[in-house]
């Protein structure tokens, strides 16, 4: 499969964020959840309590 959008969104501060790139890193407004990989791959940063998964894959 191929990853064709790599976002979540936090459920704290309801900020989405997303990874454009390889070695892309972002986080949320408040801090608690990441995002890394890009296209590549899919890495998060934070409890999976504190993040909705937005990705696509083809």
């Amino acid at each position: 499969m191929k990853i064709i959008r790599n976002a979540i969104r936090c459920k704290h501060c309801h900020n989405e964020v997303s990874s454009e790139d390889k070695n892309d890193f972002r986080i949320c407004k408040c801090g608690k959840v990441g995002v890394d990989g890009g296209y590549d791959y899919l890495r998060r940063i934070g409890s999976l309590d504190d993040y909705e998964e937005l990705s696509e894959w083809k």
